[in-house]
């Protein structure tokens, strides 16, 4: 039986750990381990994390050539929650961490944003950045809501459901979501097909009318947010996480 593995995006300050400290005590059974960025490890910011039954917390990094590095050999168990570095590119981390899952077995269950809404309210440059999470997303948790009106929430949402998105959001109230099942349910809805086994012949949309007369190669179509230019740059480029960051520590007067 493969490990179920478990993505969690989203920026720092906001009580991801606590979060998902909630969702594996009452959402996940068997062992679980938790991957958490080395740059982020702090045994005070681990303190939610204590009291979860049957959950192990490790260390990933990078290494030199772009992969992840889960140090030493182990049993990962039965389930994986692995934190991104939340002041690092979410689009190069889940570009690894799909290459990792594929590598090691790991079947992606669901892939998650927790989303600071005090941040992103008061940093409209995040949009950009958010909307990349989003994407590779099946579930968004809207967390640090007080203060911030239901108009703006509703100004979040907004992109996503004109788009017909089928990702879902979820309200999160004291670091608790209503149904921690629901959100880790092992049912795909995230646009990104980067975690899925695709055939290329199931994108044709040929039928007995419109046949091709030229030979033709069978290619799947890059996730967008993956494809480069000739010089090997993003064509799509998302705003640098810690620039954003510092506007809200500005903006809060913490730097």
């Amino acid at each position: 039986m493969s490990t179920n593995a478990y993505l969690f995006l989203g920026t720092p300050g906001c009580g991801r750990r606590a979060i998902i400290a909630d969702l594996v005590r009452d959402g996940l059974e068997g062992d679980t381990t938790l991957y958490v960025a080395e740059p982020e490890r702090a045994a005070e910011a681990e303190k939610p994390l204590a009291d979860v039954p049957a959950l192990t917390t490790r260390s990933w990094k990078f290494d030199d050539d772009g992969g992840i590095d889960l140090g030493e050999p182990h049993d990962a168990g039965d389930n994986v929650v692995f934190l991104t570095d939340g002041e690092d590119d979410p689009v190069d981390q889940v570009e690894a961490f799909a290459a990792l899952a594929k590598r090691l077995g790991w079947h992606v269950a669901r892939v998650v944003t927790i989303a600071d809404c005090a941040f992103a309210s008061a940093v409209p440059a995040s949009a950009e950045w958010f909307a990349a999470c989003i994407h590779f997303s099946d579930t968004i948790l809207l967390t640090n809501r007080e203060g911030v009106s239901n108009k703006w929430i509703n100004e979040f949402k907004e992109p996503s459901v004109k788009a017909c998105f089928p990702c879902t959001f979820e309200l999160v109230k004291k670091h608790r979501v209503e149904n921690p099942a629901r959100v880790l349910a092992d049912s795909p809805r995230r646009m990104t097909m980067i975690f899925d086994e695709q055939d290329p012949i199931d994108d044709l949309e040929f039928d007995e009318d419109n046949l091709p007369e030229e030979p033709f190669d069978l290619v799947s179509a890059p996730d967008p947010y993956f494809e480069t230019t000739d010089s090997g740059a993003r064509k799509i480029v998302i705003p640098r996480t810690g620039e954003l960051l510092d506007a809200y520590d500005r903006l809060r007067g913490n730097a």
